[in-house]
């Protein structure tokens, strides 16, 4: 349902657009923002000031690493919406082509196999919508199936666990102290959900309105500092952040723009369907919106916003950054026709992306002595690779 969105913003799909992906994957790409924490309660994402500078995008950025992944090739994703790590595992979701989840050895970059196949048996999945990784513990969500799979890892060991059933449907998930907290499918009154450790209704949250009609990739974002994991959410329209960990509903940050914090919007009374949602895009047309915070560190924040139906991607680092349109920003660090990676994740204090070498623009000349392409010609069996950095904006 959410594909056929795609058509209203027609005058940028050539921007987002690729051969394996439809356009509204590609809408919420990246933009990166600083949190400032000032007062305990008063936690705001702060957009920073427009250039109208042209950049490269390797110029925004610092301690570029680019790992190789390699082993069986059912084992490697092509693309990737999610991806997360552990002291030895790498782990990719791919919710989209082959909707499943692949595993690697951190260190080494090399595919381990997991008790997981796709079927319609009793240990098997009908597809996968998201994971959740939680210390040495991988759940996966079955939309399909309504049903949570637990992956323990021990000792270089990977066993299933009993799935889990869910008493509502969930589309993503993340994993709460009291259970699970999921965006919810399937004509539910409400979008959000909390379920406890059996898969049981705890308690659901916020009016199933036209604002959720259209979600971000990843609602549902791990921020960790230290010992500390808080789980934020966070849908395409509502400017105010909340935080779930807790297995309630507590409210986390808003987002700041041009001195003032975004207003929720006031009308969400629209037919769900295209025209409905058009008439809905329309009425915020004079502030922020369709945005999305994409993945975060402690120090740093992914967003992305529109104003006045063209997006901005803004990159701030401790409190200080910049704001580009899309258009004065120049991709010579991943080549694959985006205006900025496609950030799925973090490793500690840096931003992950997957990059896929038959996606590439090669004819691109600065393609030539790029770390890239240093990277590429260093591992030629490597088909694919986790891009990380860091931003420099300071």
């Amino acid at each position: 349902m959410v594909n056929g969105y795609g058509g209203i913003y027609v005058s940028l799909k050539f921007i987002y657009m690729s051969k394996y992906f439809c356009f509204y994957k590609f809408l919420f790409l990246i933009l990166l923002f600083s949190c400032n924490t000032s007062r305990k309660n008063d936690l705001k994402i702060v957009v920073p000031p427009e250039s109208s500078e042209n950049r490269t995008v390797s110029s925004l950025v610092r301690e570029v690493q680019f790992r190789p992944l390699t082993g069986d090739p059912r084992l490697v994703p092509f693309e990737a919406d999610r991806i997360d790590f552990s002291d030895e595992l790498m782990i990719l979701g791919d919710f989209s082509l082959s909707q499943s989840v692949y595993v690697f050895n951190k260190e080494s970059g090399k595919a381990l196999e997991i008790p997981l196949k796709k079927g319609e048996g009793p240990q098997e999945v009908r597809a996968v919508n998201d994971f959740w990784l939680d210390g040495d513990m991988l759940y996966v969500l079955d939309g399909i199936g309504r049903k949570i799979v637990s992956i323990s890892y021990s000792s270089g060991t990977f066993q299933q666990l009993e799935h889990i059933k869910l008493e509502i449907p969930f589309r993503r998930f993340a994993k709460t102290k009291t259970g699970f907290v999921g965006l919810t499918g399937g004509g539910q009154e409400n979008a959000l959900a909390f379920v406890d450790e059996t898969g049981k209704l705890i308690s659901a949250h916020l009016p199933n309105s036209i604002e959720f009609l259209l979600s971000p990739p990843n609602p549902f974002h791990k921020l960790v500092d230290g010992n500390e994991v808080q789980v934020l959410f966070n849908s395409s329209f509502n400017p105010e952040i909340i935080r779930v960990d807790n297995g309630v509903i507590e409210s986390f940050s808003g987002i700041e723009y041009e001195g003032e914090l975004v207003k929720k919007p006031k009308n969400t009374d629209f037919v769900k369907d295209q025209a409905g949602f058009k008439l809905f895009q329309e009425s915020l047309v004079s502030q922020p919106s369709l945005f999305t915070i994409f993945e975060s560190t402690p120090e740093q924040f992914i967003f992305l916003y529109f104003i006045q139906n063209t997006p901005r991607l803004a990159f701030s680092s401790n409190g200080k950054g910049s704001t580009f349109k899309i258009e004065n920003l120049k991709n010579d660090l991943s080549f694959d026709n985006q205006p900025f990676p496609k950030v799925i994740g973090v490793d500690g204090s840096r931003f992950a992306a997957l990059v896929s070498t038959d996606q590439l623009n090669r004819d691109d000349p600065a393609f030539a002595g790029s770390a890239l392409e240093k990277a590429i010609l260093a591992n030629p069996d490597a088909l694919v690779f986790v891009l990380e950095f860091e931003l420099n904006v300071e």
